[in-house]
This record gives structure tokens, sequence and C-alpha cells, in this order.
């Protein structure tokens, strides 16, 4: 992909997982959220505005491939079906914990579940 100046830009997918959160708290699946520091080791994902993550990058073994379904209508005498079409390669998984609160240095830390 090549941005206004000509620049080839190279898309990265990550997979977000929150698994081992879910597991402890529940978040609404409309809830608006908010993340920072994508470029940090330890990327901060807020939920709500009342549920603060803290991220650490995993590397893949292999390649994690994503895809997404479609439901395809099918004809009066046929059963509809969906149909699976590749999205994305991750390389990267962003692992969530919940985390501590802010400690004296302004620094976040993840709390161990």
């Amino acid at each position: 992909m090549s941005d206004e100046s000509g620049k080839v830009s190279e898309e990265e997918y990550v997979l977000m997982d929150l698994d081992d959160v879910a597991r402890h708290i529940d978040i609404p699946s409309d809830a608006p959220y908010t993340l920072s520091g994508l470029d940090t080791l330890n990327p901060i994902l807020t939920i709500d505005g009342k549920i603060k993550l803290v991220g650490e990058y995993l590397e893949t073994i292999g390649t994690c491939l994503a895809f997404s379904d479609k439901e395809v209508l099918a004809a009066e005498n046929q059963t509809p079906h969906k149909t699976v079409e590749p999205v994305a390669k991750l390389h990267k998984i962003l692992k969530f914990r919940l985390a501590l609160l802010d400690n004296e240095d302004g620094e976040t830390r993840a709390t161990t579940l």
C-alpha cells in the first residue's frame, strides 16, 4: 500500500488475545475502547473508560491466518451456507492482562491471573 507521498507502507495485523481477561471479567461486545502505545513493548487497552489492560507481544510459531465468513443466500431448494475467505497473515499476538493501578513512578504493570 502506498500513501500520498508515494512511500510504500506495510500493513501489519496483530491478534488481540483477551482470553485470560475474559475469564475473570465481563467485557460488553459494544463497549468503546482505546488502544494506545502500539509501538511500545506493553500497549495499553482501556475498555469503556473503566477496564485497563496491559498487553505483551508474543511471536507466533509459523504463520497464523485470519479469516472472515459470509453467509451466502441460497436458492429456494438449497440450504444457506457460509463462505470463508482469508483476510490476513498474523505474525504477532498481543496478549492482554488486567493492569494494576499505576505505581509511584507512573508505570502501569500487568497482574498475573
